[in-house]
Order: C-alpha cells, then structure tokens, then sequence
C-alpha cells in the first residue's frame, strides 16, 4: 500500500475521531437539549464531510495530481475506521466510566425517544403496539459494549457507503480506461 494513502488515512482518522469527540463533549456541556444536540450534530456531519474532502484534494495533490478509485476509497476508508473507533473508544469510556450518571439518562432519553418513535411508525401502519418489543426498548444499554460495537459497525458502512461517491468524485480522470472514452 502507498505510504502517502495509509499515512492521510491515519492522520485524518484521527482529527476525524477528535471532532467527534469535540461533538460528543460539546452536547454534553450545552445539556440535553434536543435542538442544541441536532445543530450540535449536524454541523459535526458537515464537518466530517469537509474533513474528507480535504483529505483527498491533500492526498491528491501529494500523488502529483493523480488518484485511482481504490487509492481514494482505501484512504477514506482508513480514515473513517480510524475515526470511528477513536470517537466509539471514547463514548464508552465516557458514559461507562468517567460519567456513569449522564451515561444512564442519555441511555433512558434515547429509549424513550425509541419508543416514542415505535409508537408513532406502528400508528402510522396501523399495527399493533408490542409490549414486549416496548419493554425490550426501555431496557435497551446504549453504551454497552455489544452496542457500542455494533454501532461502530453500522457508522463505517454508512460511511463507506459516502465514501465510495467521494472516490468515484475525486479519482482522477485518465484515458486508458474504457468507461472514460
């Protein structure tokens, strides 16, 4: 692999993991207030994607102004792995650890808002309410382990799904393949 593509890729990972660390500690601060956590979030995808974005022009202009597909995919998906676990490392040892008390009531703040949202699809199908699946809910752990691993992994196909339209954006255009003629 190109030193170039792993060294962006790790070196963006890891601002990428510190903006969602930034993120995360400031919705913390500014409490849960619903809107302040949605701008909170927002301007954070934005600037998720503007630090890829970057990352590529950078590497970009690094490889002499040329870059496969698969050179711009495996740095973006270096980087966002990277990001991604450093931002998920965080989340549990904060919610787990450092505050154990915010970690329960976002934990039963999103359950509600689960539930709430359960309630409201099924009313718009027409379908029972499941009691049980409500209970399963309420009780749900967020910040467990196993969630916070299957959340890991749900954020990186997510965000490789991204990914590939920032490759497909940004490789160079070159005339020895047959789908540029």
């Amino acid at each position: 692999m190109n030193e170039i593509i792993k060294q962006n890729g790790i070196k963006f990972g890891i601002i990428l993991g510190i903006a969602g660390i930034l993120a995360q500690i400031t919705t913390y601060v500014l409490g849960k207030n619903e809107a302040v956590s949605n701008l909170v979030g927002i301007l954070f995808w934005v600037i998720y994607l503007l630090i890829r974005i970057f990352q590529l022009i950078t590497t970009k202009k690094q490889l002499n102004g040329l870059i496969s597909f698969k050179e711009s995919f495996t740095t973006l998906l270096i980087c966002v792995t990277n990001g991604i676990l450093i931002s998920q490392l965080f989340t549990y040892v904060f919610m787990n650890h450092i505050d154990p008390v915010y970690g329960v009531e976002l934990n039963k703040f999103m359950n509600e808002k689960a539930i709430q949202a359960s309630y409201e699809a099924s009313k718009l199908m027409g379908v029972k309410i499941n009691s049980e699946e409500l209970k399963a809910i309420a009780n749900n752990n967020n910040f467990s382990p196993l969630k916070i691993l299957q959340g890991t992994a749900i954020a990186i196909l997510i965000s490789s799904v991204m990914n590939l339209i920032l490759a497909a954006i940004f490789k160079s255009k070159t005339n020895n393949s047959p789908f540029n003629q």
